[in-house]
Order: C-alpha cells, then sequence, then structure tokens
C-alpha cells in the first residue's frame, strides 16, 4: 500500500491582506513638522487656513522639505489654474499631494509643483490621465 496520505491545507491571504508589522507601522503616531506662512499669518492672524498632510516621509528633514514645498505652493500670490495631462505611470496613489511635474511639452521646464487633484491610471497603456492644480 504505500504511505498514508498526508492532506496538506494550505493557508492563503487574500490579495487585500496588509502584513501585520506593516499595518502596525502604519498605525503609528506620526511625526508632525508644523511650518507657516509669514505672509498668510501676518494677513489674516488667528484665520489664517491650516493644511495638514500625512504621509509615508520617515525622515525629519525629508519632511521639512516637503513642508517646505506645500506651503511654496499654497501661499498667496499667483492665480491658480487647472490643468489636465496624461502622463506615464500610475498616478491615483498620490492624489492630494504635491507633486512635482517636469517636461517641455507640458509647459512645465525645469519643474513645475503642481497640486493632483485626480488621475484615471490605465494599466493596459501604462499611462494615466491627471488633473492638477497649479500656480500661473
Amino acid at each position: 500500500m504505500g504511505s498514508p496520505r498526508r492532506r496538506l491545507r494550505r493557508l492563503r491571504s487574500p490579495d487585500t491582506m496588509v502584513d501585520s508589522l506593516f499595518a502596525q507601522w502604519l498605525q503609528q503616531d506620526c511625526l508632525w513638522r508644523v511650518s507657516e506662512d509669514a505672509a498668510a499669518v501676518a494677513r489674516w492672524g488667528d484665520g489664517a487656513s491650516t493644511a495638514e498632510r500625512k504621509t509615508g516621509i520617515a525622515l525629519r528633514g525629508d519632511a521639512a522639505i516637503e513642508a517646505e514645498r506645500q506651503l511654496e505652493f499654497l501661499g498667496e500670490g499667483r492665480p491658480l489654474v487647472i490643468d489636465e495631462h496624461l502622463l506615464t505611470g500610475a498616478w491615483a496613489s498620490l492624489i492630494g499631494m504635491v507633486i512635482t511635474v517636469s517636461g517641455p511639452e507640458l509647459g512645465y521646464e525645469g519643474g513645475v509643483d503642481v497640486f493632483l487633484l485626480g488621475a484615471a491610471d490605465d494599466h493596459a497603456t501604462g499611462t494615466s490621465t491627471v488633473t492638477v492644480l497649479r500656480r500661473l
């Protein structure tokens, strides 16, 4: 007769499951970096708007750079315009973030900081139609 057959049970997590250590990291308290726009505070005082952004940035120095970049973009000054572009790659995961886009064909020579309002990723073509808010 041969050896008895063992029945192996393979446990498989659904694709939506997150590793428990990664989940704990995601749930940790954040490190906060507070920055102020002196011009907005001078003009609006306590009525100045406050923007908070939670990101996966791990280093304090990188957070300071990102905070300054967002203040520069969100600060007062030039008017805003909404643009739509077809870009290579997937961008939907960055909706709500200030990103730097560059490309002479877009009119963004040297790189322009834009606020990503929306993105429709097309995985079949490897492109994404993005809607951005930028300063003129």
